[in-house]
């Protein structure tokens, strides 16, 4: 039987092309370089903040079925991270002259991630959000830092404005504690290739979120 570090590594392998993708994905580079228009940062911003409202990642976390798990703390993203991240996203709106995010539309490709995250919620093993988890967040907090750079570099923002954006470029590795999750859900009989599928399939939702800003 696999152990969890096998499993890791090979969702990793697996994933390779899709991780290169969304690393530097041109959605944020744009960002990053000043190049992108308005329009773009309105995208992220909006979208960010219907996936982030009050009470909204409250209550997918309440709906963790994983109370008892003995390593329940590496399904939530820290705490400092996390904190504030809805009225985070409303004041960066403010400052990019969007008033009212609330009535903001999301597109259905950018709310896509939010959608099967609640779904893995709902009906996914803990090896398998932590597998995902690890490897998604990865990937989004490298893009968080690009973007982060640009806003302050090329856009007027300062280190308030990107607070939320940085605590996501600077969280630490996270393989460590998913193995220790993916090992306990292994040994009660959880298949590795459905570990892989979820973090294949959390990967894919984040590239359609930056392709469909980069269309903007």
């Amino acid at each position: 039987m696999a152990n969890a570090r096998e499993v890791i590594e090979e969702a990793k392998s697996a994933l390779a092309a899709t991780e290169n993708r969304i690393r530097g994905h041109a959605g944020a580079a744009a960002i990053e370089a000043g190049r992108a228009g308005m329009s773009a940062l309105h995208f992220f911003c909006g979208n960010q903040y219907q996936m982030w409202k009050p009470n909204v990642d409250a209550r997918s976390v309440a709906m963790f079925r994983f109370a008892d798990h003995p390593y329940q703390a590496v399904f939530l993203t820290p705490p400092e991270v996390e904190e504030g991240a809805a009225s985070a996203f409303a004041a960066l709106g403010k400052r990019l002259g969007l008033d009212n995010l609330e009535r903001f539309e999301p597109a259905a490709e950018a709310f896509g991630y939010a959608a099967y995250k609640a779904w893995l919620i709902c009906y996914g093993s803990a090896a398998e959000i932590a597998c995902a988890r690890a490897l998604n967040l990865a990937a989004w907090g490298h893009n968080c830092g690009m973007m982060s750079r640009g806003l302050r570099g090329h856009y007027g923002l300062d280190s308030k404005d990107t607070k939320f954006l940085d605590g996501f470029a600077e969280l630490p590795p996270l393989e460590d504690s998913a193995a220790k999750v993916i090992e306990h859900d292994l040994k009660r009989g959880i298949e590795p290739y459905v570990i892989i599928r979820a973090a294949r399939m959390m990967q894919a939702y984040e590239k359609m979120f930056w392709d469909a800003m980069a269309r903007f």
